[in-house]
């Protein structure tokens, strides 16, 4: 498995840390597998992503994300929902939104790639900000 947050990648064969060199190495086996680049991007498909940050005051959080474990799932009904990393929802034509708080500001933050990622996040942060609302 590789794990990755931008710029800080994870191999946990190797180990949970940030290691720069490993992931050289990983990567350059990956590639000489492959036998260059251009075979790894066949099955890569790329979609519109956002990231926005919606107020959320520190001590809200917890209200509003309980209230978002409920809303999500009723404003997305043919979506699969989990709620190990915030709410995350993978709808059928491979579209995703993640809500979590951030854990060093003031803000819940939407994530998400879709085709259409206006309409997608438009809708995510409105339910954000509602729960919000409902939490001061």
């Amino acid at each position: 498995m590789f794990a990755a947050e931008p710029w800080k990648h994870i191999h946990l064969r190797f180990g949970g840390w940030i290691d720069g060199v490993t992931s050289t190495a990983v990567l350059s086996r990956l590639v000489a597998d492959a036998g260059g680049v251009a075979p790894l991007t066949v099955p890569v498909t790329e979609r519109p992503y956002r990231k926005v940050s919606v107020d959320c005051p520190d001590e809200a959080k917890p209200a509003v994300m309980d209230r978002l474990q409920e809303s999500v799932p009723a404003a997305f009904p043919d979506a699969d929902v989990s709620t190990e990393h915030g709410v995350r929802v993978e709808l059928p034509d491979g579209s995703w939104v993640l809500i979590r708080p951030s854990g060093t500001e003031p803000y819940v933050r939407v994530y998400a790639e879709s085709d259409d990622v206006d309409a997608l996040v438009d809708g995510a942060v409105e339910l954000v900000e509602t729960a919000v609302r409902a939490a001061r």
